[in-house]
């Protein structure tokens, strides 16, 4: 498979500045796609709690995409899918040191509290509060043991999200 798509996961915590360092071979892989080192940052696909992360080359493809379910209708939900996809991101650079700052509304977006879980999806990434990660509906037994010993290994309490 080709290193210019966004797999694994990672756990990263928020500094005291809302920096985040997005994972190496997240970085790597955007150099792989021609990147310029900017992300564009907005809600998750289908009502996710969760922040969706991508670069240029997804948008070009969800402009495509976006063109070929609504052409030029002047249909309302053309307009609000538009919004969604397109009006709601935020572009973030990542800096020297492989971080990027979370804003306070896209931490508030996102419910980003102190970490975040990061989980592939070839041509994006999602970006969770790994407690909401943990609470998802359906979530597999298996991926669920991999969050909570990565939030283990870290001195995360799974089972209890700080400040609540």
């Amino acid at each position: 498979m080709s290193n210019d798509v966004f797999l694994g996961y990672a756990l990263n915590a928020v500094d005291a500045k809302s920096r985040l360092s997005i994972p190496a071979d997240y970085r790597d892989a955007l150099t792989a796609r021609g990147s310029d080192r900017s992300l564009y940052i907005g809600p998750g696909h289908g009502g996710a709690d969760c922040l969706l992360a991508y670069d240029q080359r997804y948008v070009s493809h969800a402009a495509r995409e976006h063109l070929e379910r609504h052409g030029s209708s002047s249909d309302r939900a053309r307009f609000d899918e538009a919004g969604l996809l397109f009006g709601s991101a935020a572009t973030v650079k990542i800096d020297d040191a492989g971080r990027i700052v979370l804003s306070a509304t896209l931490k508030a977006l996102g419910d980003i509290g102190g970490h975040v879980w990061f989980v592939g999806g070839l041509e994006w990434f999602e970006m969770w509060n790994p407690w909401r990660y943990l609470a998802r509906e359906g979530l597999d037994p298996r991926i669920a043991r991999l969050v909570r010993a990565e939030m283990a290994a870290r001195g995360l309490d799974p089972d209890s999200e700080p400040g609540l």
